[in-house]
């Protein structure tokens, strides 16, 4: 067993950071990294471990790696355990894996800084307007499909690829929220690509939209406060996590419900779990006096939170997807139980609408998908508001 400990790092992000750059020296010294990772932690022990790593062409199961901890997140000690023909392979194995510890440490605090990019399509092909940030930009392309960048820091190619994507999803995420459609990388370019020509950052003006989607010439548009709060969301200065949670659901509905109609009732109860990420309680609820339970009133939380941003009006198609939602998590009941053909075949149902079964398309949540993206960018808005109005940059870029 190789230990070395009195490892001096101050948060999780720290620990991270010396996590990746070990890793990027590991690979750096012996040409390659493989890993069999099976985490595991073991609480009594403070001890954390990864797996198994493999050092260029000797066996998966080269090196056992863990970590020892006193405060969660935060590493004390790093731990290698040989195993198998690797001595025979590297006699020095142990002042090699020392080595490494000893240059990550130095290495964690000075990641290079590269600006990275990807096409993307989205559901239904509208491309992005060009939009260019301090972090990240975007627009679109002759294919009509549309450019993400972002400028990543990291340790080596594959730390830097893998930095990108870990920011790539929750922009997307975000800008789905923003925009209403749903957003795919893509992986099998063909052909020649450049570049539309496009003005960079003709914001959106009108930011309480609702219907469909926010575009001017047949472009994607966003508004200041958007672009600020992607800036924030790739430096992850956004501060509570509700709002990705609730964007990432959000995107998984979308997709769904741009490319699967026969999914709706799905669709319909991710549009509602993205509501109740929104408004998840940042402390503990109060109890039950009768049974000591926590007490969330989760269905009451999305219909106050419904009324608080569209008024009213839209109480009842909140209460109404809040059931139907749970009649579909828990009983299997859907709105549509009938197929679409060529045929209609009109038939009783009594658990249907109005006693009757439907096609599939009577379960659309299209009003709910639009009224979930509102109520998540007017709590965009509101967090950027939060973030800036200090630095006085709520009302323009920095």
């Amino acid at each position: 067993m190789i230990v070395v400990d009195q490892l001096k790092l101050a948060s999780l992000a720290d620990s991270n950071l010396f996590l990746r750059a070990l890793w990027a020296s590991l690979r750096d010294r012996f040409g390659r990294l493989g890993w069999q990772y099976t985490p595991r932690r073991t609480g009594s022990q403070q001890l954390v471990r990864f797996g198994w790593m493999s050092l260029g062409t000797t066996a998966p199961t080269g090196v056992e790696v863990s970590i020892r901890y006193r405060k969660v997140g935060v590493i004390t000690a790093v731990q290698f355990n040989p195993q198998y023909g690797i001595k025979e392979i590297h006699p020095d194995i142990g002042q090699m894996l020392r080595a490494c510890v000893k240059e990550a440490f130095k290495r964690k605090d000075q990641p290079s800084e590269h600006f990275l990019s990807t096409q993307v399509r989205t559901f239904p092909q509208i491309p992005l307007a060009h939009y260019r940030g301090s972090n990240w930009n975007c627009g679109p392309l002759t294919n009509g499909q549309s450019e993400i960048g972002i400028s990543v820091r990291g340790f080596d190619d594959a730390d830097l690829r893998h930095e990108f994507a870990v920011r790539l999803v929750p922009l997307m995420d975000a800008l789905s929220c923003m925009t209403n459609v749903a957003f795919e990388e893509v992986h099998d370019r063909e052909g020649e690509v450049s570049a539309r020509h496009e003005d960079a950052n003709q914001f959106l003006v009108e930011e309480d939209w609702l219907d469909d989607f926010p575009t001017i010439d047949r472009l994607l548009r966003l508004s200041v406060a958007q672009l600020r709060f992607c800036e924030d969301l790739v430096e992850e200065r956004t501060g509570d996590n509700r709002l990705t949670r609730a964007a990432s659901i959000f995107h998984r509905a979308t997709g769904i419900y741009r490319n699967l109609p026969e999914a709706h009732d799905v669709a319909m109860a991710l549009f509602v779990s993205a509501l109740e990420a929104v408004d998840s309680p940042l402390s503990n609820p109060a109890s039950c006096p009768a049974c000591s339970q926590p007490t969330y009133k989760i269905s009451q939380r999305v219909v106050d939170l419904g009324r608080k941003h569209l008024g009213p009006g839209v109480e009842r198609i909140f209460k109404e997807s809040y059931q139907r939602r749970s009649k579909y998590l828990h009983a299997g009941k859907v709105v549509a139980s009938q197929p679409v053909t060529s045929h209609f075949i009109p038939q009783l149902d009594p658990d249907g609408i109005e006693g009757c079964a439907m096609p599939s398309a009577a379960g659309n949540p299209k009003n709910l998908m639009e009224f979930t993206s509102f109520v998540i960018r007017r709590e965009m808005l509101f967090n950027d508001q939060s973030l800036h109005s200090q630095t006085g940059e709520s009302d323009g870029l920095p």
